[in-house]
């Protein structure tokens, strides 16, 4: 099935520095047909801490269900992740080649097993052979460093483009680096994390505070995201700190001020590349960013972002170019969310639609169905005077969003 460029992609791959500490290499397995690489084996240096957030889907595949075991261990020096199979509903025997996988590392390697991360990506319901992939670590092993590029390629699915990010932060007069690479396209609707995701930094933090900080991260990107409302049953967003840099007084605490610092430039990354899976969106067009504030929380102004991103009416709407708000006014009814009218007030771009409930007199049809041409759109919600707020980012839904789901293992 060939799958256009979506029109939404950076013109280019970022340029991403080396990370201290870890090793990566790509390698085509055989579990696709072609011979594009499908299979990544990354190694980080002892002492490497981890953190790992994971699908709340009840259909777990086997390798969530594997981090989902050692992640309190906190340590990682290697991360394997193919593509073309999720090895998910599998039973036994996908549970079996997670364990056959793990066992190859630590043979390979000499690492406790509870420091191998294990994530698969592609078809539901298909056996996964781990003699494909237990054959090949040896080789991938001894291959040498691929880049970022081949790395985000090899992991990715009906992705019509490779994602990456990076961003850079100093702490006490040393230079931290942050590299991430992710993939997802479709069933992007997280509820924890991304379909893929990993981050590698050279900063030394406990893994603890690491957790902490990816979750809060984690809050306000990728479970800021949606695509088409589905929660796959794969997603793994992974955060994985080599301690190359290390400092004379070591962070021990979470609210030692300097991790705002990193944690800003973590955030920079998670960001960057849940917007990016936004605009690779199967079919996608469109980058809406939809923004509510005036909320008593948090999660109420993101329960009334992502009611909206996810309504296939909004989103068909914004496919046509179709400045129709009143769809607005219906997705955020359904949140469930008390809203009072009085305080209500919704603008697309800079053009106010409504205040206090109704159109307003300024409201301009003209002007909107222009605005609606452009490749981003913005919704402003105000709900209220709370103080907090939310950004939820979505895409628009296609007839190529059919096309792509209902040929994607012709």
């Amino acid at each position: 099935m060939l799958i256009k460029k979506s029109p939404l992609a950076p013109s280019s791959f970022p340029n991403l520095p080396k990370v201290g500490g870890i090793s990566m290499s790509s390698i085509n397995c055989g579990i696709r047909k072609s011979k594009k690489p499908d299979l990544i084996l990354v190694t980080m240096q002892e002492g490497t801490s981890a953190a790992c957030t994971l699908t709340k889907s009840k259909m777990p595949s086997a390798p969530v269900n594997w981090c989902k075991k050692i992640r309190g261990y906190g340590r990682a020096r290697a991360l394997v992740v193919n593509s073309g199979n999720a090895n998910a509903h599998t039973g036994e025997y996908g549970e079996l080649t997670v364990k056959n996988t793990v066992n190859k590392i630590v043979d390979l390697i000499k690492c406790n097993k509870n420091e191998v991360y294990v994530a698969s990506t592609g078809v539901i319901g298909e056996k996964l052979s781990s003699k494909l992939i237990t054959d090949s670590i040896t080789t991938i092993y001894k291959k040498g460093d691929s880049s970022w590029k081949e790395i985000a390629s090899a992991i990715r699915t009906t992705d019509t483009f490779s994602k990456g990010a990076s961003s850079s932060c100093k702490i006490d007069g040393k230079n931290i680096r942050i590299v991430g690479v992710a993939k997802g396209s479709g069933m992007v609707f997280p509820n924890m994390g991304t379909m893929l995701a990993f981050i590698f930094t050279d900063i030394e933090i406990p893994s603890f505070i690491l957790s902490a900080l990816l979750k809060q991260g984690v809050d306000k990107s990728f479970n800021s995201i949606t695509v088409d409302g589905d929660t796959s049953t794969s997603d793994t967003c992974g955060l994985f700190a080599t301690g190359v840099v290390n400092f004379k007084k070591p962070f021990s605490k979470i609210t030692d001020k300097r991790l705002n610092i990193f944690s800003i430039a973590l955030n920079k990354v998670l960001q960057n590349l849940a917007r990016q899976i936004v605009c690779d969106g199967e079919g996608a067009k469109k980058l809406i960013t939809i923004n509510v504030r005036g909320a008593k929380s948090e999660k109420i102004a993101r329960k009334i972002g992502l009611s909206v991103a996810n309504s296939p009416l909004v989103k068909t709407a914004v496919a046509g170019e179709d400045g129709n708000w009143g769809r607005i006014v219906m997705a955020m009814g359904k949140a469930g969310i008390s809203i009072p009218l009085k305080l209500l007030s919704i603008s697309i771009g800079n053009i106010k639609v409504s205040e206090a409930g109704l159109v307003c007199n300024s409201y301009s049809e003209t002007k909107l169905s222009k605005y609606m041409k452009n490749k981003e759109i913005q919704i402003d919600i105000c709900i209220g005077k709370g103080d907090h707020s939310s950004i939820v980012w979505t895409c628009d839904l296609t007839h190529d969003y059919i096309r792509i789901n209902a040929d994607y293992r012709s």
